[in-house]
């Protein structure tokens, strides 16, 4: 007999009290997540680029921001979640890559049973919204 089950789709978690969905299930604020900078334009050799890793643990979210100087591309590397961009919603899940405009108000909703893990990357943006290189020729 064959038999085949995706974690992803169909599985409930467990409800035992040790679980993390236990501790966190009646916190007042939704953010749960980890983030790591691993390039950043602050401290590293770009002047316009930054990029990290994200994860966004279950039932958790990430603070959602704006940056009226920066353009951003997330790239969903393992989970399910909802992304929130302005007014618009996105379901996204890993494999999908999604732009975010400068100025746009976005956060990110983990929905699935695994953390959602996100790479992403910010690039500035000059006056005209766009970006530019100086030549160093």
């Amino acid at each position: 007999m064959k038999h085949i089950v995706n974690i992803a789709h169909g599985r409930e978690p467990d409800t035992d009290p040790r679980s993390l969905r236990a501790h966190v299930q009646d916190r007042e604020k939704r953010v749960l997540r980890d983030t790591y900078y691993l390039i950043s334009q602050n401290d590293g050799p770009s002047e316009r680029l930054s990029c990290g890793h994200t994860t966004v643990y279950p039932t958790g979210s990430t603070t959602g921001h704006s940056h009226a100087d920066m353009e951003e591309i997330y790239y969903f590397i393992s989970g399910e979640g909802i992304m929130v961009v302005g007014e618009d919603e996105f379901p996204v899940k890993a494999g999908d890559c999604l732009y975010v405009p400068p100025g746009e108000f976005h956060t990110t909703y983990q929905s699935g049973i695994l953390p959602l893990v996100i790479f992403w990357t910010t690039c500035k943006v000059d006056d005209c919204g766009v970006a530019t290189v100086e030549d160093t020729r």
